[in-house]
C-alpha cells in the first residue's frame, strides 16, 4: 500500500509539471490602445463576437509577450492573445480568435471546473468508505479533465468554423485547418497522448473533414 502511495505521488508530481492553464499567463500585459496590433485584434474580436450572435461589448483582451501563436480564455469573456498570433495573416487571426471565442460560447471553462469538482467530491466520499481511496483523485482527476479538454478543443474548432462561415468565409473548415497548421509551424506540433490538453494536429484536422475544395478557400470576408 505504501509503495502504491509513493507511485501515486510521483505521477501526480509529473502531472503537475506537465502544466495546467494559469488564470493569468506569464508575460501578459495590457497593450496600448493606439497600437496597430491592438486595434486589429479589437476589430477581429468585435467581428467574431457579432458573427456569433454575442454582445461584443462584454469582451476584452490582453496580450502575451511571446512569439508563440496562442490564445487563452479567462473569466468573464476575457482573452489573452499572443504577439505571435497578432503577426499572423488576417484569416489566420480570424480563425484562431473564433476558436477561442467558441470556448467562451460553449462554456468550456465552467464545464471543466464542474467536472473536476464532481470527481473530487466522488473520491472524497469513496475515501470515507475505503481508506486511502481518496488519493486516487490526485491521479484520476487530471487525466479525466485533460481527456475532456481534448474533446473541447475539437468542439471549439468546429464551432469556430461555424462562426467563420457567418463572417463571410466560403471555406471555413479549411481556414481553421490552415490556421492550426500555421500555429504548429511556430509552436511545434501538439504531441497528444494521455497527459496532453489538446489533440494532435492530425486528429484536429480529421475532425474538420471533409474540408472544402482549395479553390473555395480564397475569399474576401467582411473588411477588417
Amino acid at each position: 500500500m505504501e509503495a502504491m502511495r509513493r507511485c501515486l505521488f510521483a505521477l501526480v508530481f509529473v502531472l503537475a509539471g506537465v502544466a495546467g492553464c494559469a488564470t493569468v499567463p506569464d508575460r501578459a500585459y495590457f497593450p496600448p490602445p493606439g497600437r496597430d496590433d491592438t486595434r486589429a485584434l479589437a476589430t477581429t474580436l468585435y467581428r467574431v463576437a457579432a458573427a456569433a450572435g454575442d454582445e461584443p461589448a462584454r469582451y476584452s483582451f490582453a496580450m502575451i509577450a511571446t512569439r508563440d501563436v496562442s490564445a487563452f480564455t479567462a473569466e468573464d469573456a476575457t482573452f489573452y492573445f499572443s504577439e505571435g498570433l497578432a503577426r499572423q495573416p488576417g484569416r489566420i487571426v480570424d480563425a484562431l480568435v473564433a476558436h477561442e471565442v467558441s470556448h467562451e460560447l460553449l462554456g468550456h471553462r465552467g464545464q471543466r471546473r464542474s467536472l473536476s469538482l464532481g470527481l473530487t467530491a466522488g473520491f472524497t466520499v469513496l475515501g470515507v468508505l475505503v481508506p486511502g481511496a481518496g488519493l486516487l483523485d490526485l491521479l484520476v482527476n487530471p487525466l479525466i479533465v485533460r481527456a475532456y479538454t481534448r474533446d473541447q478543443e475539437i468542439a471549439a474548432d468546429l464551432k469556430g468554423a461555424d462562426i467563420l462561415g457567418a463572417m463571410g468565409y466560403d471555406a471555413p473548415r479549411r481556414v481553421v485547418a490552415d490556421a492550426l497548421r500555421e500555429a504548429a509551424k511556430v509552436n511545434g506540433a501538439p504531441r497528444g497522448g494521455w497527459l496532453a490538453t489538446e489533440p494532435t494536429l492530425d486528429e484536429r484536422i480529421a475532425a474538420l473533414e471533409p474540408l472544402e475544395p482549395v479553390a473555395e478557400a480564397v475569399v474576401t470576408p467582411t473588411a477588417r
